[in-house]
This record gives C-alpha cells, sequence and structure tokens, in this order.
C-alpha cells in the first residue's frame, strides 16, 4: 500500500489555483468534461485531497472545462445548464408564497386565460 502523508488539500478557495497549477505543470490538455475527471483523477492519484462537496467540485471542474476550451459548445451547454434555474427553484418559491398572493396569481392567470 502506497504512503499516505504530505496530502495537498483542495478547498473552494484554492481550487483556482491548484488545479490549472497541475494542469499546466503536467501539460495536460482539457478538450472536454472527460478531460477534466481524468485530470482530477490524475492529482487524487498524486495525493490531492479534494475537500468539498461533490456537487461544487463538478461544477467548478464544469466551469474550468469551459475556460480551458471555450469554443467548444457542448462545454459552453454544461455551464448554461448549472445557471438555469430548475423546476425546484420556482416550486420553492411558490412554497414561501404567502396563499392569498398564490390564490391571488392563480386567479389572474384564469382571466389571462
Amino acid at each position: 500500500m502506497p504512503s499516505i502523508k504530505d496530502l495537498t488539500l483542495v478547498t473552494v478557495e484554492n481550487f483556482h489555483i491548484v488545479v490549472p497549477d497541475f494542469l499546466n505543470t503536467k501539460r495536460i490538455l482539457i478538450t472536454s468534461y472527460e478531460d477534466m475527471m481524468e485530470a482530477i483523477s490524475q492529482m487524487v492519484q498524486e495525493k490531492h485531497l479534494f475537500n468539498m462537496d461533490r456537487e461544487l467540485l463538478r461544477s467548478m471542474m464544469e466551469d474550468l472545462t469551459f475556460m480551458c476550451c471555450p469554443g467548444d459548445n457542448i462545454n459552453k451547454e454544461r455551464v448554461m445548464l448549472q445557471l438555469a434555474p430548475s423546476d425546484d427553484e420556482d416550486d420553492s418559491d411558490d412554497e414561501d408564497m404567502p396563499p392569498q398572493v398564490k390564490m391571488g396569481n392563480l386567479m389572474a392567470s384564469d382571466i389571462e386565460d
């Protein structure tokens, strides 16, 4: 078993420095999200510990992939999907609304139809 010491901690605060430095030092070309996944996997293999929520890590990887290859529409679409409001967000807005406002909105939409 390899020795697990001298780890490099990658956090939300230093991701934007550590990952690009690794990519540049290792001369890793990123053209797709799959390339980024391979690079992150290599970083873990080389004792980088990612201390963050995995959803956040994926989001940051998608952003960095798009930065590395901005001309690729697939990379752009991944970022755009992150930024688009989800159906869940619309539902949660309704939950925070007082019942009187909800009813008024429903009635107004019936009148418009």
